[in-house]
């Protein structure tokens, strides 16, 4: 079943809501799961299986309201109501990490063979808390993510930011690479239906890599049915305006350009081997990937059960 069906179906009790109404309630009831209340232009620009105009969304969110469904304060919206004081506090957290990137924007553009780098997960979709830490997504050039991997993981220890299972909050977490010739993360979508890796995907924050960030939106065309009002180029803006490292990452590149060449496939093997030598990535709950294109490390996947909470909130919803 596709996620426009699902989403019928799991609204039955709803049904004499609009589309458009649905389809709001579907995108907040996914945000409620981290008690996150949206504005109104996030939720069109998210607004789950159905093409609207702001104007739409807008008129309908009226009527959601009026109608005692959803909830309304400071130009947010929720299907239920929020702690605005630890809403607050989210986005000075947020906002902490943020300064951090900028602090470390340099050295992030300088590394090579770095195509393009986006900001994932809590910082991203909005739900940092006190102990967050800072997710990257890293496109490589082809058969160099290894030797990247290698090369931010002793910079960024060496500067005391990586992070590790005691030192976690604030720190620079780098869980998942793909190489520029496999953008497409279609076969990570879960069967039948996966909200997560909808949002997930329509709320990363390119930093890094303006022209990649557009190819790997053009290999991932399915998310254009899931968010039809999804923009890539509203992502773009979020690009941080400070000139890149360039001259210093070309240096590199053709300085460190035999090292790679010969300790790729010697990198490749021993982080795969110690990847799937952890017994967490073995674990029921993990969906770890670690190939020559890809180093996806998640052992612990929520994704169903975050679908599982999505759909029973909005079941409750009737």
């Amino acid at each position: 079943m596709n996620g426009k069906k699902l989403m019928q179906q799991t609204l039955a009790n709803t049904k004499n809501l609009s589309k458009t109404s649905q389809a709001i309630l579907s995108t907040l009831s996914f945000f409620n799961i981290y008690k996150l209340p949206l504005s109104a232009n996030r939720i069109w620009q998210l607004l789950y299986f159905k093409e609207a105009t702001f104007e739409d969304v807008q008129k309908n969110l009226e009527e959601l309201v009026r109608a005692g469904i959803i909830e309304h304060h400071h130009d947010l919206y929720a299907v239920t109501d929020w702690d605005q004081a630890a809403f607050d506090d989210k986005q000075q957290e947020i906002a902490r990490r943020w300064n951090k990137i900028k602090k470390y924007y340099w050295l992030l553009s300088a590394i090579p063979y770095v195509e393009n780098i986006c900001v994932i997960n809590s910082v991203a979709m909005g739900n940092a808390d006190s102990e967050s830490d800072i997710d990257f997504f890293v496109v490589t050039k082809p058969n160099r993510l290894y030797f990247v991997r290698t090369f931010i993981i002793i910079l960024f220890k060496l500067l005391g930011v990586y992070k590790n299972r005691t030192k976690i909050n604030e720190q620079f977490c780098f869980g998942f690479y793909v190489t520029s010739d496999n953008l497409s993360l279609k076969n990570l979508l879960l069967p039948g239906e996966d909200p997560y890796m909808v949002f997930w995907t329509g709320t990363i924050i390119p930093i890094l890599g303006e022209q990649m960030y557009n190819k790997f939106i053009k290999e991932n065309k399915w998310i254009f049915s899931a968010l039809p009002n999804f923009r890539p180029e509203q992502r773009l803006l979020q690009i941080h305006q400070l000139e890149p490292s360039r001259k210093l990452k070309r240096f590199l590149e053709i300085l460190l350009w035999v090292k790679a060449v010969w300790q790729e496939p010697i990198l490749r093997w021993y982080h795969i081997r110690h990847t799937f030598k952890l017994p967490e990535n073995h674990w029921a709950t993990s969906s770890t990937i670690a190939n020559k294109q890809m180093l996806k490390l998640h052992a612990l996947d929520p994704r169903k059960d975050l679908r599982k909470a999505w759909q029973e909130t909005l079941q409750g919803l009737g």
